[in-house]
C-alpha cells in the first residue's frame, strides 16, 4: 500500500492557535481550550443551519414532518 503525503502551509489562524498551544501545560487545560473550539464551531454552524432555515422556507412543522417521513429502499 502506498501511502501519499500532501504538505499544505498553515495559516495566520491555525499559525495562532498553535503559538497559544504552547502556554498550555496540563491535560485539564488542553480540554479546556478544546471545549472552548468546540462551543465556537458548535455556535458557528447553528447559525449557518438557521440560516439555511431561513433562506429555504424550513419550518419546525417541516422539520415534524420529514421526522415521520419512512423513506427506507425496500429489501
Amino acid at each position: 500500500m502506498r501511502i501519499i503525503m500532501v504538505t499544505t502551509q498553515l495559516n495566520a489562524a491555525q499559525l495562532n492557535v498553535l503559538s497559544l498551544m504552547s502556554y498550555i501545560s496540563t491535560e485539564q487545560e488542553q480540554q479546556e481550550l478544546q471545549d472552548l473550539l468546540l462551543q465556537f464551531y458548535r455556535k458557528k454552524t447553528d447559525s449557518l443551519l438557521l440560516q439555511f432555515q431561513k433562506e429555504n422556507g424550513i419550518t419546525q412543522q417541516t422539520l415534524d414532518e420529514w421526522a415521520d417521513q419512512h423513506e427506507r429502499t425496500p429489501y
